[in-house]
Parts: C-alpha cells; sequence; structure tokens
C-alpha cells in the first residue's frame, strides 16, 4: 500500500530554484497522500504502518521546516523588495501567512502520526483525528502550493536574476547541510 519515495534530480537542471521547489512540492504532495491513506490503513502490516507514520514525521518536522525556510528567508524577501504587481505581492504575503495554519495543522497531526510511528495498533483510537487532519493538511497545501506554481515560481523566473537564483539554491542547499 505505501510506496518509499525516491528523490529525483531537479526537473529542470541542478542550478534551477524553481525546479529545486517543485521537487520540494512533488514530495509535500507524496508525504501528504500517505497522510491522507494512513489512517485506514488497517489491512497493511503493522511495521509498514510504523514505517509510514515514521516517514511522515520525519518528512514534516524535519524537511518541511526547510522548505518554509527557503520560501520566507529566502524567496519573498527578494520578491518584496521588487516592484510587484500587487497580484503577485498579495501572493507572496499569502504564501508566508498560509505557512502559520499549515504549522497549526502540523502542530496537531504530527503527536499522533509519532504515537502511531511508535505504536502501530494505536492507529484506530488516532484514525477519526488523523483522518481530518490529513483531509485539512490536503486542503491547504492545494491553496498553498496552488498559488506558488501559478504565481509564485513564474514571478521568481521571470523577476529575479539568474545570479540571484543561484544565491537562492546556494542558500537551500546550505539550510540542508548536515552539519559538521
Amino acid at each position: 500500500m505505501f510506496h518509499a519515495i525516491r528523490r529525483r534530480e531537479d526537473d529542470a537542471g541542478p542550478g534551477d530554484v524553481v525546479g529545486m521547489l517543485l521537487d520540494c512540492h512533488r514530495r509535500i504532495r507524496h508525504f501528504t497522500a500517505l497522510a491522507v491513506a494512513l489512517p485506514d490503513a488497517t489491512a497493511v502490516p503493522p511495521a509498514e504502518i510504523a514505517s509510514a507514520a515514521a516517514g511522515v514525521v520525519r518528512y514534516f518536522a524535519e524537511a518541511l521546516p526547510l522548505h518554509a525556510a527557503d520560501e520566507d528567508a529566502s524567496i519573498a524577501p527578494r520578491l518584496l523588495a521588487l516592484g510587484l504587481p500587487e497580484a503577485v505581492r498579495a501572493a507572496v504575503l499569502s504564501m508566508t501567512v498560509q505557512h502559520g495554519g499549515l504549522e497549526l495543522t502540523l502542530a496537531s497531526a504530527l503527536p499522533r502520526w509519532q504515537a502511531v510511528a511508535a505504536d502501530p495498533a494505536c492507529l484506530p483510537a488516532h484514525a477519526a483525528a488523523l483522518r481530518g487532519l490529513a483531509a485539512r493538511l490536503s486542503a491547504q497545501w492545494d491553496e498553498h502550493l496552488g498559488l506558488e506554481e501559478t504565481t509564485i515560481f513564474p514571478a521568481l523566473r521571470e523577476l529575479i536574476s539568474p545570479s540571484e537564483q543561484d544565491t537562492i539554491r546556494r542558500e537551500m542547499r546550505a539550510r540542508r547541510a548536515a552539519p559538521t
């Protein structure tokens, strides 16, 4: 039922910031779909349920905050410093506000996913709440990712110079570098 995610190289090349962000979006969609499927995984072996829940926890607790930092610290300030069309400016501001709502939903779901990862037998006790939280998270992501992909990413490609995009790419990679 559950499939491991495989890392895909950036579709648009290793230096393309939007390609890197879209790669993050593919992972967000994958782990959101996994979160949506998890509450109804009653016929799945316990080890697989635990592994899926642990993967969801790991992604949303560790990797996702890096993506939000990419947007809030590297992308939004650069775009907002430009003379943006009002629709793009509103989209960038909305993107940063939406991160707060996503964080609230995740804060409610993470302890339940952690419990299921530690003890898959407790899934039925958390299933109804996780079903509702996953549905809310899915709806929030649909709106958030759609806004970025239709408005913000095209503006990023068009308005931010290639050298500045390269700087953003380096910042993104630095956030993910293992501490020394």
